[in-house]
């Protein structure tokens, strides 16, 4: 079958929004949001830029329940912001029906590589009454897989789930202890 360009802008579209809705979620808190329409079953996890370890394979529910929440749970406020989303592996659709060209015969894909640019404001509880809150600000990149699910697809949702997600830091700025806060959290 061909690959359409009704098709591709709809794959397009719904990758993008399913990479957004992750920061929003987090700084909406919305768990079960995250689990519902953004991540797969299974997942790789790769923030050891951030929280030091070593990449991992996990169920969504464990990371979303035992890993996120307790990281923004400490936070009084976040913002995260995901922009300039690029996606090297969705082919262009064929511009007809009848071209005899193979670049432009392509099926549609089951998984997709996606890398945008990330970055978090991070503003913590304090510790004790009095105290001021701490602010961090952290950036980078993202590079993450989404898989498409047919069975998601056949019910009216958008089908695309991430299955792997690594966050790469290239800058921080601000109290360093507010990860030290983080990564006590996780451990």
């Amino acid at each position: 079958m061909t690959y359409t360009v009704s098709q591709y802008l709809l794959d397009k579209s719904n990758i993008e929004d399913v990479i957004v809705k992750v920061p929003l979620y987090y700084d909406l808190r919305s768990y079960t949001s995250l689990l519902a329409e953004c991540y797969a079953p299974t997942l790789l996890i790769d923030y050891t830029s951030l929280l030091s370890g070593t990449p991992f394979t996990t169920t969504s529910t464990e990371w979303v329940h035992n890993r996120v929440r307790p990281i923004v749970e400490g936070y009084l406020s976040s913002q995260h912001v995901t922009t300039g989303i690029v996606l090297p592996d969705l082919p262009q659709p064929s511009s007809s029906s009848s071209s005899s060209s193979p670049n432009h015969h392509h099926s549609r894909p089951t998984t997709i590589k996606v890398y945008a640019q990330v970055s978090g404001n991070l503003v913590t509880k304090p510790k004790e009454e009095g105290q001021s809150p701490r602010l961090a600000q952290n950036g980078g990149y993202l590079e993450a897989e989404v898989q498409r699910f047919d069975e998601l697809e056949e019910k009216g949702e958008n089908p695309w789930r991430i299955t792997k997600y690594k966050f790469t830091k290239t800058w921080e700025s601000g109290d360093g202890s507010v990860m030290d806060h983080a990564r006590e959290r996780v451990q």
